[in-house]
């Protein structure tokens, strides 16, 4: 039996969807080698530097319509942004690979919970039941509650706190920008902010030496991670559901964790195998729980690609809306998940 072309465009756009969460997963044994080799932010500010050249010829002349207001609100979501992957990246440092993976994508629990307080939207029941799952699979992870975490792992907590704030900007500060444009700006901006806190603070600004692990992580974190990422997010989300592609975006700490395990040879406990899924289940619950009039109630995307925040892209962009935006070129920024810059 054929395929309609709607149902094929669907599944091809779900399967490009599923490949970018391969790549982020990957990025996470791939930093942690790279970190060992080069310092924190010299590794930061030349994969965002690369990754800019690369977006600044996607966004192409839309660079000129963002006007001063654009520049500005894409400074600030850099900032944001920047600040979440220092938090990560000197957390992979200090906490396995997997750990990391897991704990980042606690971002989605925090998003729901912070729109509260910060944009007047109260948490559902979904995000309340979705923090005691992630709640309890911190706890089974590490082998230890919430307040006895190693720095690592607190470190990559912080990060995906910032993740959330960075979404919830992108849900404030983006209606009528153009989301290639602003994922410009972003990037610039944690390049910029990389390299001066590198000048500043590290013996080195460049790497000494380009060995292939070195190579792989630059490429593979800014090409692929970022870069590819984007472009898939932009061009294909909009053919299918906010719910669907937020079940897709979880696979990413599963990823993360099959390749700590392949890549860099760490082992995971039973338990805390466990835990990694609780986590993952609390993402789910967060983001799928029925919610009184949602915007895929009639199991259709909306036109410009966006879902609701969190992890459809919206996300996370994460750049990312938890998941991010949105459509062919979508004329303007959807939430965008900012995991797509992992």
């Amino acid at each position: 039996m054929s395929l309609s072309p709607t149902r094929g465009r669907r599944l091809r756009a779900e399967f490009l969807l599923a490949t970018v969460t391969v790549f982020w997963g990957s990025t996470f044994p791939v930093v942690k080698d790279a970190v060992a080799q080069v310092p924190v932010l010299c590794f930061l500010w030349v994969r965002f530097a690369l990754a800019a050249l690369l977006l600044a010829a996607l966004a192409g002349p839309r660079l000129a319509g963002l006007g001063c207001r654009g520049w500005t609100r894409g400074v600030v979501l850099g900032t944001v942004l920047f600040l979440a992957y220092l938090f990560q990246t000197f957390g992979l440092e200090r906490t396995s690979a997997a750990n990391a993976g897991f704990l980042t994508g606690l971002n989605v629990v925090w998003v729901p919970l912070l729109a509260g307080p910060l944009l007047g939207k109260r948490p559902s029941a979904g995000a309340r039941v979705g923090m005691v799952c992630a709640v309890v699979g911190l706890w089974l992870l590490t082998g230890s509650t919430p307040w006895g975490l190693g720095p690592g792992d607190l470190l990559v907590l912080g990060c995906s706190v910032f993740v959330a704030l960075h979404v919830l900007g992108l849900d404030a500060l983006t209606d009528g920008t153009d989301a290639r444009a602003l994922a410009f700006v972003q990037v610039a901006t944690m390049a910029v902010w990389a390299w001066a806190g590198s000048a500043a603070f590290e013996p080195v600004t460049w790497p000494p030496a380009w060995a292939p692990d070195l190579v792989t992580a630059v490429v593979v974190t800014a090409v692929f991670a970022t870069v590819y990422a984007f472009w898939v997010m932009t061009t294909y989300q909009r053919y299918t559901t906010p719910a669907r592609a937020a079940l897709i975006y979880t696979l990413e700490p599963v990823f993360a964790a099959v390749f700590s395990v392949w890549l860099a040879g760490e082992r995971l406990s039973a338990t805390a195998w466990v835990g990694g899924l609780l986590i993952v289940a609390g993402t789910l619950t967060a983001e799928l729980w029925p919610q009184p009039n949602a915007e895929d109630a009639q199991g259709g995307a909306r036109p410009d690609g966006a879902g609701g925040w969190g992890r459809t892209p919206p996300g996370s962009g994460d750049f990312g809306t938890p998941a991010p935006p949105g459509g062919s070129p979508a004329p303007t920024a959807a939430p965008w998940r900012p995991d797509a810059l992992r």
